[in-house]
């Protein structure tokens, strides 16, 4: 049994990395070093176990995928659909990301320290989305439950036909259909301070401001 694992070189592809990690798992391991500069796409996808990744390098779109306990570190910049799927667990992403972080998210834990594209949280149904950086349109589009939480700026429709659960943002922006705003309380604030401290952002949770749906049913006028 190994207790690390180091998977190194430009040369692997994203079935032989996978496959590494398949035997890694099968064998007990519960760290995984990845280190890759191709930009590959769904790496460390569907993952059960309670292991821990980290991702050197630049990579493509949908890391993390389906993720159902994994702890997930990528040290650089990442493509489209971080996390799509979720279920559990936590990625961490050091730089920025692409459109769709956290798509579909059923629970866990998503931050990115850098900034995101469109439609972050699309379809949101119970997971924690964190953008420390701006984002930009259709956050939190369809979203059901969970939170999203923004500390820069915010684009169009943010909210646009939200059925449940919290978008928060620090900066600018516009909402869509079925969104209200209001000012955070007590509650919103310990969660976010929590949050805070626990992922090391420095933001002021007393500048956020909170966007909730209207409506439970919108489509039934």
């Amino acid at each position: 049994m190994k207790t690390e694992l180091v998977i190194s070189g430009n040369d692997l592809s994203t079935r032989e990395i996978n496959k590494m990690i398949k035997e890694g798992l099968k064998d007990n391991t519960k760290k995984f070093i990845i280190e890759n500069d191709k930009k590959l796409d769904s790496l460390v996808v569907g993952i059960r176990e309670e292991a821990e990744f980290i991702l050197k390098g630049e990579f493509g779109d949908f890391i993390g995928a389906l993720n159902d306990g994994a702890k997930i570190k990528v040290m650089g910049n990442t493509g489209r659909y971080l996390g799509d799927n979720m279920t559990a667990g936590e990625i961490i992403v050091e730089g920025s990301a692409k459109d769709g972080v956290g798509f579909g998210t059923y629970n866990g834990t998503i931050v990115v320290h850098g900034d995101a594209g469109n439609g972050v949280g699309q379809l949101n149904k119970g997971g924690t989305i964190i953008i420390d950086g701006d984002i930009k349109d259709l956050a939190g589009l369809y979203m059901l439950s969970g939170d999203i939480i923004v500390t820069g700026d915010a684009g169009k429709d943010t909210g646009d036909w939200i059925i449940g659960g919290n978008i928060y943002v620090a900066g600018d922006f516009e909402t869509g259909t079925n969104a209200k705003v209001s000012k955070v309380e007590k509650e919103d604030i310990l969660k976010l301070s929590k949050l805070f401290y626990d992922y090391g952002i420095e933001a002021e949770v007393e500048e956020f401001k909170k966007i909730q749906r209207k409506k439970l049913r919108p489509f039934y006028g």
